[in-house]
């Protein structure tokens, strides 16, 4: 199971933006078995996972077309979009 987080700081005041893109994005298909977006007032993270996660990613950040579902999110960055590396996973009844 891949698991692949993106995180990139907001913009002051790019909170209410940031929810507009998440409601206009909600109706599309999932690109991995999960899914999910985090936001707080100052970041926003991107948590993607299931089987070949890592390559779903990567198509959409490489394909031109595909990717306009991230360009709407460019402006909004005070930073670049970088992953956050998969240090320590636990699940309940794990040894």
């Amino acid at each position: 199971m891949d698991r692949v987080v993106l995180v990139a700081a907001l913009n002051p005041e790019a909170r209410e933006r940031a929810r507009e893109l998440l409601e206009d994005q909600a109706a599309h298909e999932p690109v991995t078995d999960r899914q999910g977006v985090f936001l707080s007032d100052s970041e926003v993270v991107f948590f993607f996972e299931g089987p070949e996660a890592e390559a779903a990613v990567r198509e959409i950040l490489d394909d031109p077309v595909r990717s306009t579902a991230v360009s709407a999110w460019l402006p909004l960055f005070s930073g670049p979009l970088h992953r956050a590396y998969e240090v320590l996973f636990f699940e309940r009844g794990d040894v």
